[in-house]
């Protein structure tokens, strides 16, 4: 917080200075201070976002399949953190993992932006070494479900852990199939066992 007649540096960005003059001048009702190391992998149950439950606790939920991908989850830090667990483990994948960039920009930097820590293998080098899908071309995909050839469509009714926004009945094809929605990293360590899994086992 700025003490009093202290003004923000000249140098800084006008957004960054606007922002910390309004957190001096303004009142607040309240602070909340959280502990983020305390956190845990959170993973959205069938059929609801709302549905909240931890990733450890639903570890043994069996999954058909995995889906990296969608307007949430399909920007390019995405895949660079899905990258980084499956390039962790040196493993394969054990369920169908199927990888769709949110944009054509994103399609482009999985084959060209190096991942950090990899030795300068790009995001597409990793998932083709892990067993996943190429990468496709950008869409909405699975995410909304759409015709019966539509890619990666759910049309048995099998379980998928997603990085999409929404798992009601019926979101990604089949009706009674069941979505579990998560994090890049929670998708990628899930891949890896074929059961709904904390990423934190493939990141210590």
């Amino acid at each position: 917080m700025l003490k009093k007649n202290l003004h923000p540096s000249p140098t800084l960005s006008i957004s960054f200075r606007r922002n910390a003059l309004l957190h001096y001048i303004c009142r607040y009702l309240a602070e909340y201070r959280i502990d983020v190391t305390k956190l845990e992998p959170l993973v959205a149950k069938p059929h609801s976002p709302d549905n909240r439950g931890l990733a450890r606790e639903c570890k043994g939920v069996k999954l058909d399949r995995v889906y990296i991908g969608s307007c949430t989850g399909g920007k390019t830090e995405d895949f660079i953190a899905a990258a980084r667990v499956l390039q962790a483990s040196g493993d394969k994948v054990k369920v169908p993992t199927f990888i769709v960039p949110a944009t054509q920009k994103v399609w482009m930097d999985l084959y060209t932006l190096p991942v950090p820590g990899s030795g300068g293998k790009t995001c597409s080098q990793i998932f083709e070494q892990a067993g996943c899908d190429s990468p496709r071309s950008p869409s909405c995909g699975a995410c909304v479900g759409g015709p019966l050839d539509t890619y990666a469509r759910m049309n048995e009714p099998q379980v998928c852990l997603s990085t999409t926004n929404r798992n009601f009945p019926g979101r990604m094809g089949h009706k009674e199939g069941q979505i579990y929605l998560a994090s890049p990293y929670t998708a990628a360590a899930s891949g890896l066992t074929g059961f709904v899994t904390d990423p934190r086992e493939f990141m210590r």
